[in-house]
């Protein structure tokens, strides 16, 4: 008797899995059909496969997919993506401003990041730097209508003022600055050196005085746990995700507790996957340390005597006070202030050193450029150290032009996404179903000969009198002041 219950047993969830999976295909592929009726005559990335859709296009240009991208669409407003028939969204890409602006202003509480129970990589990037501004969502159709959004852009703005960045960011960075010329000028006249590598030192040594008070030395070689674990992390979620993504995707087919992208409460054979294969599992690892020296990191600084005297962003953070008029300083924040400075480090520090990075390749090959700037900054700052005033726009016209010309051909962003969570209407008459995922292509707008002559020559000249370039013809910045 009890060997036919344990076979019934076994049969009943075979079935039931195998009814769940095609029960959510079923609606995969409803959902997207619902979502392709309104953008019939829509040009896409080439010829679609119908079980595949795109993405073998996609595998075959991954390496230059950047520039592959802008090719594709540069000539349109809209350019149609689909992925295999099991992805339940489609993708829009865009380099229109006034879509771009449609999504990130008119209609703002439309458009908002993808849901990391839904998406694999936003769920891997929530494991990692946990429900800070890369993962948090706004208005009234996220899941708590907005309000740790709005809770963290309310604490930021008593903490990013003009002052703050002037006196810590500036100070820091001019600091940093010396201590990298000094171990360039000692690695000796035409020895090669990895500038790039340098660049993410420079930037992460920064980053731990600014956020953490925290002095390191990775440009000089010194070994920093914080950096190894927060490089290892990143680097093996790209590799492990991007590598297994079609694998992943299929998991989350599976019911509750085995599929889903619910790394913490569910999600079971994606922990498992990790766990058996050696890029996830250096993921996991890495993840698991870095979780645990930041939240040594905040703790020495919520029991340190001195914190109200001290200019860090974390303590600047722990000295501000919560929605009900309480410190920060307090262990009921610990998640709020891990998640948070984890998401300003790669917010600062990723994106600064990869434009730092192609600022030095770009003066490199431009020898002609490179000289114009040395001239520059030698006869307008004759020896005294930078300052907002001394490096306007007005007082050094070419190093602002060198400057936008990197973030126009190199925006440390190349691309944004936002998916729709209500039926939504684009200016051109584009009908736009709930689900659909609109990408906003940067690298491809600051390419656009109709806006920018000759537009892949690095040309400083172009920004010189300045005028400040629309935010939604230039969302270098998620079409924010900076």
């Amino acid at each position: 008797m009890r060997a036919i219950s344990l076979h019934v047993l076994r049969k009943s969830l075979i079935w039931f899995m195998i009814i769940h999976f095609l029960g959510k295909m079923i609606y995969c592929i409803l959902t997207r059909r619902r979502q392709l009726a309104g953008l019939k005559g829509i040009p896409g990335l080439g010829r679609s496969n119908w079980l595949l859709g795109y993405a073998p296009y996609l595998s075959q240009n991954m390496m230059k997919y950047q520039d592959w991208i802008y090719e594709v669409v540069k000539d349109r407003k809209l350019t149609l993506m689909t992925l295999p028939i099991f992805a339940p969204t489609v993708f829009l890409y865009t380099q229109d401003p006034a879509i771009v602006k449609h999504v990130l202003k008119d209609r703002f509480d439309v458009y908002l990041k993808p849901n990391p129970e839904k998406n694999g990589l936003f769920s891997y990037l929530r494991y990692w730097i946990g429900d800070g501004i890369f993962i948090m969502n706004h208005g009234p159709h996220s899941d708590d209508q907005g309000q740790l959004w709005h809770q963290s852009r309310k604490t930021a703005s008593t903490i990013f003022t003009r002052d703050n960045f002037r006196d810590l960011m500036r100070n820091t960075f001019v600091r940093k600055a010396k201590v990298l010329l000094d171990v360039l000028e000692k690695n000796g006249e035409g020895n090669k050196i990895d500038m790039q590598l340098k660049m993410f030192a420079f930037t992460m040594d920064s980053i731990m005085a600014m956020f953490f008070g925290k002095e390191t030395n990775n440009i000089s070689g010194s070994h920093d746990l914080y950096a190894e674990y927060f490089d290892d992390a990143h680097r093996s979620m790209m590799k492990f995700v991007f590598a297994n993504f079609g694998g992943l995707a299929l998991l989350d087919f599976l019911p509750w507790p085995l599929g889903s992208f619910k790394m913490k409460s569910g999600g079971n054979l994606h922990v498992l996957f990790c766990l058996l294969h050696p890029e996830g599992r250096n993921f996991l690892n890495s993840v698991h340390k870095l979780r645990d020296l930041s939240i040594k990191i905040c703790k020495d600084k919520m029991n340190d005597p001195d914190l109200k005297n001290q200019r860090d962003l974390l303590a600047l953070f722990m000295n501000a006070q919560d929605e009900n008029g309480q410190s920060y300083a307090q262990t009921k924040h610990l998640k709020f202030l891990c998640d948070t400075t984890l998401s300003l480090v790669i917010a600062g520090r990723d994106t600064t050193a990869c434009t730092l990075s192609w600022l030095f390749y770009t003066l490199s090959v431009n020898p002609d450029i490179q000289e114009k700037l040395c001239k520059e900054i030698d006869e307008k700052l004759k020896g005294e150290e930078p300052t907002d005033d001394n490096t306007s726009a007005n007082h050094m016209p070419y190093l602002n032009g060198v400057v936008y010309e990197i973030l126009r051909l190199y925006p440390p962003v190349h691309e944004d996404i936002k998916v729709a969570v209500t039926d939504d209407v684009l200016p051109d008459g584009t009908k736009i179903a709930k689900g659909t995922s609109i990408i906003y292509h940067p690298y491809g707008m600051g390419r656009d000969s109709q806006r920018y002559p000759d537009p892949l020559k690095v040309q400083p000249e172009r920004w010189i009198p300045f005028t400040k370039p629309s935010d939604f013809e230039f969302p270098v910045f998620q079409a924010g002041p900076r």
